[in-house]
């Protein structure tokens, strides 16, 4: 049986496949669809190498080196290199799923009752309560920070969910059971 090559179609033919395989995976209605459908397309190895980049983007994205990713994530730069190649390009695809993805695991954070780092007043406030009248709080706020402990608050969740990855998870944890 003669192997299928894609570049043995014609364009058009190829640009035909791959528009109906978007409008294939367009058409899965929830989660669990969607995690029917690559479990059996895809290999267990497959989907977490197609992960992988994913975090490597995530971790690029965030302005880490290729060393620092390295040492992260155990992964080559060649791997890396080919993300980067993809970031730089215009078509955003990276883009769009790093932004989701770490929206995504704030919301998770949120959800599991972590929290970030407090911004200066809400530090000020939780070591001198009684200095904070209730309605000195957001004007304080503004005369502290310049109103950037909301902004604080979601950078420092930004932080935790870029580190939230799992692979950096299991990192940590082989880390603590070696100690």
């Amino acid at each position: 049986m003669p192997i299928f090559h894609l570049n043995s179609l014609p364009k058009e033919k190829r640009i035909q496949l791959i528009a109906e395989f978007y409008d294939t995976i367009d058409s899965l209605k929830d989660r669990n669809e969607i995690r029917f459908f690559f479990k059996s397309l895809l290999t267990a190895e497959e989907i977490a190498s197609l992960m992988r980049r994913i975090e490597i983007a995530v971790l690029l994205s965030a302005g880490f080196g290729y060393n620092k990713i390295i040492k992260m994530l155990g992964v080559g730069r060649d791997k890396i290199s080919a993300v980067q190649k993809n970031l730089q390009q215009d078509d955003n695809g990276y883009k769009i799923i790093v932004d989701r993805l770490i929206e995504i695991r704030k919301e998770r954070l949120k959800k599991n009752g972590i929290k970030p780092e407090m911004g200066i007043a809400n530090s000020m406030r939780k070591t001198h309560p009684l200095y904070f009248a209730p309605f000195l709080p957001s004007i304080l706020d503004l005369a502290i920070d310049g109103g950037k402990s909301e902004l604080d608050f979601d950078e420092s969740l930004k932080r935790k969910a870029i580190y939230s990855t799992p692979s950096l998870q299991t990192e940590v944890k082989s880390k603590k059971i070696k100690k």
